[in-house]
């Protein structure tokens, strides 16, 4: 008589870490390590000397960074605002500050303020540091003191603009200004929209009230700049140098060059700036609630055991500039149950795509390892593109089969499947 039995099989998808909830702290926080995925309910203090690191953190309160202290903030969200007084540097990379941006040195400390691809809800002003803002929105006002050099490029400002006495140089461009915008006691390259030899860069600029440029010892030069007000010239050694593309109502002081056009006739005028495409990337997730795939109790056929399942789907999203070629691709490791050991070549698959809207293609049929070949045991692509492809999102799955010799050891058997994303 022959015994009956089943062995239960249960498959664990692990997707290279782990899934916690993001920490809170309930007060002000001194910040002088790297922290990430994280809520700060009161203030974050940089302390004096201090390096700060955030990543993808959220401060309820303001951010403070004293004397020396050095702040590099990544997809943050700052709810209050920043506040540097002679610090070593200041780097906002991505997000908001709903609040006001304020960094200035008084004494022999020459630090920096850089921001990039950030929404501010309120004020940007700083003296005596390197200022660099690129691909951001200023709801107020734009201004700086004695900055060592200005770039203010690629970024909407709702107010006014005005930059004074920074002797390394200001650069404008791709700037939308929708109020006036003031540059004086400059010194170097003092470049509206245009390169030093004068020609218009690749931006231009949009400004909704008046230019006025006064007492700058530079390389002044303006191309490629629409003014709808005045552009107002005073002091300027040597004086003010036009290029192509400038228009204003009216130009008072002297310059050399060309004239600017008239406005167009009209009502309203509309600005945009186009920003550099991002690098991108190749992504992906899960898309379901638990990473665990269940294939039930094996079944015993004529001479084998039988367990089916399907993968928790994986949802990939590629931006990558140019579109290139991507591939998703999997291994699974053998499958444990306490001190057994069975080879996962006995499981196989059948990727499938449930959404596609990236032009991808499903990887091959995989046989398990009982018929023929390696199984999973060995890299296998769940899915890939071609270089070219749509910039869609694309679901890819697999049904999966796993057949197990008569002789495999009763239990309840896991295994983990690593995911890697190439491209």
């Amino acid at each position: 008589m022959n015994a009956k039995w089943k062995v239960p099989v249960v498959a664990l998808l692990v997707v290279g870490g782990s899934v916690v909830a993001a920490p809170a702290y309930a007060a002000d926080l001194s910040c002088t390590t790297e922290l990430g995925s994280q809520v700060v309910s009161g203030n974050l203090t940089v302390p004096s000397g201090a390096e700060c690191v955030l990543g993808d953190v959220t401060v309820q309160g303001d951010i403070i960074v004293e004397a020396d202290g050095w702040l590099d903030a990544t997809s943050v969200v700052v709810e209050g605002d920043v506040i540097g007084t002679d610090v070593y540097g200041v780097l906002l990379d991505g997000t908001s500050v709903a609040g006001d941006i304020s960094v200035y040195s008084a004494g022999t400390r020459s630090g920096f303020l850089y921001v990039n691809d950030l929404k501010v809800g309120g004020d940007v002003a700083a003296g005596g540091v390197d200022v660099e803002v690129t691909e951001s929105t200023i709801a107020g006002s734009f201004t700086t003191q004695a900055a060592n050099y200005v770039d203010l490029v690629r970024t909407s400002v709702a107010q006014d603009v005005v930059i004074d006495g920074s002797a390394f140089g200001v650069t404008v461009a791709g700037a939308i200004v929708q109020g006036s915008v003031t540059v004086s006691h400059g010194g170097r390259d003092v470049l509206v929209g245009a390169n030093p030899d004068g020609s218009a860069d690749a931006f231009g600029n949009s400004i909704g009230g008046d230019l006025t440029l006064s007492d700058n010892a530079a390389n002044l030069r303006v191309a490629g700049t629409n003014v709808h007000g005045v552009i107002a010239l005073a002091g300027n050694t040597p004086v003010a140098a036009f290029g192509a593309g400038n228009v204003a109502r009216s130009v008072n002081g002297d310059y050399t060059g060309d004239a600017p056009a008239a406005p167009a006739a009209g009502d309203q005028s509309i600005a945009v700036t186009v920003p550099t495409q991002s690098a991108g990337e190749l992504i992906w997730s899960l898309e379901g609630t638990s990473a665990l795939v269940d294939l039930g109790v094996a079944e015993e056929q004529l001479d084998f055991y039988l367990a089916h399942g399907s993968i928790v789907p994986i949802r990939i999203q590629d931006t990558s500039a140019g579109n290139p070629a991507w591939s998703l691709t999997t291994v699974v490791s053998n499958f444990q149950a306490g001190g057994q050991t069975v080879s996962s070549k006995y499981l196989g698959w059948t990727p499938a795509l449930l959404e596609n809207n990236g032009g991808a293609v499903a990887g091959p049929a995989i046989p398990s390892g009982y018929d023929e070949g390696d199984g999973l045991s060995v890299t296998r692509t769940l899915a890939s593109a071609p270089a070219g492809h749509a910039r869609g999102a694309s679901v890819a799955t697999a049904d999966l089969e796993l057949k197990l010799p008569l002789d495999t050891p009763q239990g309840t058997y896991t295994a983990t499947v690593t995911v890697t994303a190439l491209s």
